[in-house]
Formats: structure tokens, C-alpha cells, sequence
């Protein structure tokens, strides 16, 4: 990613962080949960910030097509649609039923950023396993046994060093997850979810096409890693929204003995 994407991306970053934090304090909430509108709003000022960026660095900096940009801005905003009002609404909606047992209490900014680690990873997963589907048709030479035993080998090391750290964390991106999925936007969320997978597979298949044709392979390496930087700053900035949600409608978390 060159200064002038990376500059695009802080300033859209910069804003909706100030947007995260301001717009909710803007809006009423019933019964000590805020209001769906405060949600979307705040949502609506977020996608706007960031996903102006995101088309910007896509058209100007990489030379993608208004097309191909516009599938990535689409699945971007689905994200934003499932992080910013879908999955707090879900929170909101436990802790008024008094049905909010979890371990991690996410009033807390450690329990929150531990959370928004392990629901990233899942993002991120999904997000390469596309990649790498689209990309096949780049690639000339296969996978080989040493190459295999190498990647394996590094994996292994990484896991038994950060071990602790990815167990913590699965355990609460689980319980997060399932909450959301227990709650009444799961369907929502899920067809959110499914729509966001469809237009990333469209956008880096029509990248990757491009990418062939102008024989240039780290194109379609810019447009993931611009989509992965976006995934993990959705989260860095979810964790500053839900502590500022918390801070002013607490979720009535009930601790597991």
C-alpha cells in the first residue's frame, strides 16, 4: 500500500473514531439500552467516513475499475452494518432480558479488545480463504511438500508461542458469537453475513481477472491487504464504540460461577 492509500485510510479512520464516540452520546435510549436509530446513525456517519476512503484508495490509487470498487465498499458495508448495529443491538437485547451470561464482560475495554481479537480472526479467515480461491487462477506452480512442511512448521511454532493468547481469545469471540446468533437480528446477521462473502468473492474474482490481464499478480495482494486493513480497523474501532455504548447504557452482564 503506498503514503497516499494509507494517508486515505487514517483520515476516514480518524473521523469515524470521532463519530464512534460523539454520535451515540447524541441519541435517546429506553429502558437503559440506546435507541436502533442512535445505532444507525452512528453506522450511516461510520460507513460514510471510511467507505469513502476505501473507494478513493481503490480507484485513484490501485486503478480498479468503479465496479470492482464498489463490490468491496459493498461487502465493507455490510460489516459495518452487522459491527456497528446489528451485534449491539443483539447485546442490548440479552442484557434487558436479563440474559447476558458471559465470562467476558465487554463494559470492560481488556474483555472487549480480547473479543474483538478472536471475532476478527474469524473475519480474517474468511476474508483469505477467498483470496486464495481467487488467486489460484494467478498461480502457476503448485504447493509443495517442502514449502507445506515449512508453513507448517512456522504455524506450529506461532500457536505454541501465542498459545494462551488464541485460547482466551476464541473463548470469548465464541461466546460473543453467540449471543448474536441467539438473539432476534440472528437472521439479519446472517444474511449480512452471507451477502458480505458473496461480494468480496465477486470483487477479488473480478480483481484477480484484472490482475491477469494487465499481468500484474500484486494487484490482486493490494486489494486484500487494503480489505484485511479495513476488516482489523472495523474492530479496533468497535472496541472504542462499544466502550463508549457501555459507558453511557451498561449492559447488565451476568457472570458464570
Amino acid at each position: 500500500m503506498t503514503a497516499s492509500v494509507l494517508v486515505k485510510i487514517g483520515g476516514g479512520f480518524a473521523l469515524a473514531a470521532l463519530a464512534a464516540v460523539l454520535v451515540p452520546r447524541l441519541g435517546d435510549g429506553a429502558g437503559g439500552s440506546p435507541a436502533v436509530t442512535t445505532l444507525l446513525l452512528t453506522a450511516v456517519c461510520v460507513g460514510a467516513l471510511t467507505m469513502g476512503a476505501l473507494y478513493l484508495a481503490l480507484t485513484a490509487d490501485l486503478g480498479l475499475p468503479r465496479t470492482i470498487a464498489l463490490y468491496v465498499v459493498g461487502f465493507n458495508a455490510l460489516v459495518v452494518l452487522v459491527k456497528f448495529v446489528l451485534s449491539p443491538e443483539a447485546l442490548y437485547e440479552h442484557s434487558e432480558a436479563g440474559s447476558l451470561e458471559v465470562f467476558f464482560d465487554l463494559n470492560r475495554g481488556w474483555d472487549t479488545a480480547v473479543v474483538a481479537l478472536a471475532v476478527f480472526a474469524l473475519y480474517a479467515g474468511a476474508l483469505y480463504l477467498v483470496y486464495r480461491i481467487c488467486r489460484r487462477r494467478l498461480e502457476a506452480r503448485s504447493l509443495t511438500w517442502r514449502r507445506a512442511l515449512v508453513v507448517a512448521a512456522v504455524t506450529a511454532v506461532l500457536l505454541l508461542a501465542t498459545g494462551w493468547i488464541v485460547l482466551l481469545a476464541a473463548w470469548g469471540g465464541l461466546e460473543y458469537v453467540g449471543l448474536v446468533f441467539s438473539s432476534g437480528v440472528s437472521l439479519l446477521v446472517a444474511g449480512a453475513l452471507v451477502g458480505a462473502i458473496s461480494l468480496a468473492t465477486v470483487a477479488f474474482r473480478e480483481s484477480a481477472a484484472r490482475a491477469e490481464v494487465l499481468g500484474d499478480a500484486a494487484l490482486l495482494v493490494s486489494v486484500f491487504w487494503v480489505a484485511l486493513a479495513f476488516l482489523a480497523l472495523y474492530h479496533v474501532l468497535w472496541v472504542v464504540y462499544v466502550l463508549v455504548l457501555t459507558s453511557i447504557w451498561p449492559l447488565k452482564v451476568i457472570t458464570p460461577k
